[in-house]
């Protein structure tokens, strides 16, 4: 039932969004339409194209929205306000480019004024949806009591969940052995599960979540058969939240229910569209870039002699092994003892890889190893431009996991090489999301991360925000 509430609740959004762009844009043309210019061409165009129009604008405008995952952000605070106005400012100047292109002539400060309204207005449309959908759910007709069976940290994490969210579901009390005068989030813990059929009766809508270690099978089945003799609706919570690595998929096979983990989702045809576009971009900024590639040989050549490309072998996509290109930074007699010690103190060989170095996520700051040329190499990324020659050649992609090394394989736990399910990346989520704050475990769930939830708007908002990095000096 959450679920389909959602839906609706994200489809209530997306209403309140449109109606603020099409507001919007309407004032801003009564506003600012020089010898109504606009509404002439608007009248003159017939009713078909204009629906035309205003529907390719709806999409342009509910796209970039969702980009910004504005649809999964219902509750509004600041990190909401900050996506707005980001989605806002891109989807004015997308359907500028959209009505350039189709040889309209709108005056530019008609779309001003749009973008200055549309502001006011979506977080105006939002606050009342946000509005209506909480007195709804406060109805005591439609608001769904519910009890929590366990006091644990899935049962803590599934409370949270649901308080956080705008849903029908109002938590009123934990089950759990144990001692009394225990609470949670202001909720109360009731020790016994005969507090079920008691609740029942003044609360009849009443559901109960059951979130119990696996080895309570016949409390569980205890637990259900009382749900059942009160006529109560009851769910139970999977003991399979516990992984570090992944969230979990259902899927329905006949009348059996199917829990998994969620696979790479560069699979099929979103491998096709990944893959050309590395391909494109690769072979186009090998193009763009030689003269600098071929300038950097030059003086790596002049300050530290040949070799001036680095090869390494790494592991990419299921394990395989490829040599990956660099232009050396590091000086010719240098080894990787320094760098294996490192790998083995940042990855740990304990649980969770609870202990980490204090140095940056992968690269080691005043390693006295680099050159003069290598550390400006290295300062805006330089170095990294023959990678694209791996990505041409398939062995890599623009954006995936860091390309691991065989000696730090052998650390790994076994979740860690989930992160080999794709070709590995010049750049990543891991280095747009704080890199140099985070520990190996850390680095793996963004990479895992990425790998269920990759979307082809996903990394080129990934590569977008790694371009200024380069650009800062900040080095991939």
């Amino acid at each position: 039932m959450l679920e389909g509430e959602l839906r609706k609740q994200k489809a209530l959004f997306a209403a309140a969004d449109s109606m603020a762009m099409l507001a919007a844009f309407v004032i801003a043309l009564r506003l600012h339409d020089p010898s109504t210019l606009v509404e002439h061409l608007l009248l003159a165009s017939g009713p078909v194209v204009d629906f035309l129009a205003v529907t390719i604008a709806l999409i342009i405008w509910l796209f970039v929205f969702r980009a910004n995952d504005l649809y999964r952000m219902r509750n509004g605070g600041g990190k909401e306000l900050v996506a707005l106005v980001k989605a806002c400012s891109v989807a004015t100047v997308l359907i500028l480019f959209a009505a350039y292109l189709a040889h309209v002539e709108v005056p530019r400060i008609t779309f001003v004024i749009a973008w200055f309204l549309s502001l006011p207005f979506t977080i105006a449309g939002r606050i009342a949806v946000r509005f209506c959908v909480r007195r709804l759910y406060a109805n005591p007709k439609i608001a769904i009591p519910l009890v929590i069976v366990g006091l644990n940290p899935i049962s803590q994490y599934l409370c949270d969940q649901v308080l956080d969210e705008l849903g029908p579901y109002e938590p009123i009390a934990f089950i759990d052995e144990g001692p009394a005068g225990r609470h949670y989030r202001g909720l109360p813990v009731f020790t016994s599960t005969d507090r079920i059929s008691e609740l029942a009766g003044p609360l009849p809508s009443l559901e109960v979540a059951i979130a119990l270690p696996n080895g309570m099978r016949d409390k569980l089945d205890r637990i259900i058969d009382e749900c059942d003799e009160s006529r109560l609706n009851w769910w139970i919570v999977p003991w399979m939240l516990h992984s570090p690595s992944s969230h979990l998929k259902i899927e329905q096979l006949g009348d059996v229910p199917l829990i998994g983990r969620r696979a790479s989702n560069i699979e099929g045809l979103n491998f096709v569209i990944k893959r050309t576009f590395d391909a494109i971009v690769a072979i186009s900024l090998l193009v763009l870039t030689f003269p600098l590639i071929a300038l950097s040989i030059v003086a790596i050549a002049i300050d530290d002699g040949r070799p001036v490309f680095f090869r390494q072998k790494r592991i990419g996509v299921h394990g395989w092994p490829f040599e990956m290109l660099k232009l050396r930074t590091m000086r010719i007699t240098a080894n990787d003892c320094v760098h294996r010690e490192y790998v083995k103190e940042w990855i740990g060989q304990r649980p969770n890889g609870a202990h980490k170095p204090n140095n940056t996520v992968f690269k080691m700051t005043a390693d006295g190893r680099i050159t003069r040329v290598g550390r400006f190499l290295r300062r805006f990324s330089i170095d990294e431009l023959p990678q694209l020659i791996n990505v041409a050649r398939g062995q890599m992609s623009l954006v995936g996991p860091r390309p691991a090394l065989p000696y730090e394989i052998e650390l790994y736990q076994g979740w860690h090489r989930r992160r080999l399910s794709a070709l590995p990346g010049i750049t990543g989520l891991w280095q747009v999301s704080g890199r140099n704050h985070l520990s190996f475990d850390e680095m793996v769930q963004l990479d895992v991360r990425y790998l269920e939830d990759w979307s082809f708007v996903g990394d080129l908002k990934i590569l977008a925000r790694t371009v200024p990095a380069m650009l800062r000096g900040a080095g991939l």
